[in-house]
């Protein structure tokens, strides 16, 4: 008689703790899938702000623009595994009519990892579980031996802020991720007297939608030979206008 009470007991504690989780706020491991949900016909569009460099690279400007990215196949990779092919059109942030094609993304997803090619540089964008502080090595399948591809080493991507609302643009998205990737500064911005280097880039997935906002900015200015940013540099920010999940 004295077991079935001890799987009771074992049951109401169980449920006990799972109780008093939920209240502390605490979210459970969620799978990356709905985060970045994968579909063709779906599409994003997107606020692009650019930085750029200019007069022979010793000036910075940020150019605006609307970029749409939509899941137009199923295709292989490079590797050989299905991959959704996403084509980015381009148009003025003033003219509403001229849509030119600006990319080609391609993104493979299984249930370990979601990756993007880009360029033919691969990033793992999203693992499983998805989990506050979770973290993963994002950059790892770059070749940074590259000279201009050195500033992607040993960047470790975490999560942060699972399932919190996230507001873009005035819409509030209910349950989001971040994804924090790099965060350093070296030297000091704030003087062109010596060299300097930031490396910042923070993106944010909605659940049932996919990324919503992102802010990436790789600065390098160098005093010698002569002072300028490194061909290198630049800078994205994207924030969500609409989509049609």
């Amino acid at each position: 008689m004295l077991k079935p009470l001890k799987i009771l007991l074992t049951l109401l504690i169980l449920t006990a703790l799972n109780s008093c989780e939920e209240s502390e706020g605490v979210p459970a491991a969620a799978n990356m899938d709905a985060y970045y949900p994968l579909q063709v016909g779906k599409y994003i569009t997107y606020r692009l702000d650019s930085t750029v460099y200019v007069n022979l690279n010793t000036k910075r400007e940020v150019h605006t623009y609307i970029v749409q990215d939509k899941i137009d196949a199923i295709i292989k990779d490079n590797l050989g595994n299905d991959a959704y092919r996403i084509r980015r059109t381009i148009r003025s942030n003033t003219d509403t009519t001229v849509w030119t094609d600006n990319a080609t993304f391609l993104v493979s997803q299984n249930r370990q990892k979601t990756e993007l090619l880009d360029n033919n540089i691969r990033f793992i964008k999203l693992i499983n579980p998805v989990r506050e502080f979770q973290s993963w090595f994002g950059n790892s399948q770059i070749n940074t031996v590259d000279q201009t591809l050195r500033f992607y080493e040993n960047w470790e991507y975490f999560y942060e802020q699972v399932g919190t609302p996230f507001t873009v643009n005035n819409k509030t998205f209910p349950e989001t991720i971040t994804v924090n990737q790099i965060d350093e500064v070296d030297g000091n911005p704030g003087s062109q007297n010596n060299a300097y280097t930031i490396k910042k880039s923070i993106e944010v997935y909605a659940i049932g939608v996919g990324l919503i906002y992102k802010d990436f900015l790789h600065e390098a200015w160098q005093v010698t030979p002569s002072p300028n940013f490194q061909a290198n540099s630049y800078g994205i920010r994207l924030t969500l206008l609409n989509h049609n999940f």
